[in-house]
């Protein structure tokens, strides 16, 4: 089949015939592994719009995801614990040396971060936050399918993430869509 596309939304898509995997890591997961099942794509790329930690990539910036991890906030603060953490996932290094994105590190959390002090804490090292990457690529590799996130920065982590994403999703959904254009074709 090819490079299968998956977005959270239809909206992130736009024109690409892909597949919409749902909002949040556990939604993300199942849809994709049901996906991945009837399809049987060679390949898969996420596209989508996130947020970018203190230092990350500016908004309005396309960026290819070198590894993605999954995080969870009340371990975070210190008021939980994760007996088993799940590993960090690297992009396919195929697919990543066809896309000329700036490479960072992307960290799924289970609701986007609003919050100035847990941004701090959860960021660690990762330099951009999504909410279905690693449900995806967990999916995908489970599946032996290369895979690879493009993300189109819309806003902050903190408090003004969601005024932000609004102002700046059509275009930062404009900036992946064109920065997988060489997977394309």
């Amino acid at each position: 089949m090819g490079v299968l596309v998956m977005a959270a939304a239809p909206e992130e898509l736009g024109s690409i015939d892909g597949a919409v995997v749902g909002v949040g890591p556990v939604v993300a997961a199942a849809t994709t592994a049901r996906i991945l099942e009837q399809r049987k794509p060679d390949r898969v790329v996420l596209i989508g719009t996130a947020g970018a930690y203190p230092g990350g990539p500016p908004i309005g910036a396309a960026i290819a995801a070198r590894q993605v991890a999954l995080s969870w906030g009340v371990a975070a603060m210190g008021l939980g614990y994760v007996p088993r953490a799940p590993k960090p996932i690297e992009a396919d290094p195929t697919l990543l040396s066809r896309i000329t994105a700036p490479r960072h590190a992307v960290l799924t959390v289970g609701a986007i971060t609003t919050d100035r002090t847990l941004a701090r804490r959860i960021a660690d090292g990762f330099t951009v936050e999504h909410l279905e990457a690693y449900g995806v690529a967990w999916a995908c590799k489970q599946a032996g399918v290369p895979f690879l996130t493009v993300l189109g920065i819309t806003n902050d982590v903190g408090p003004d993430a969601h005024i932000q994403w609004l102002t700046h999703r059509d275009a930062a959904q404009a900036a992946a869509r064109q920065a997988i254009s060489p997977l394309l074709g």
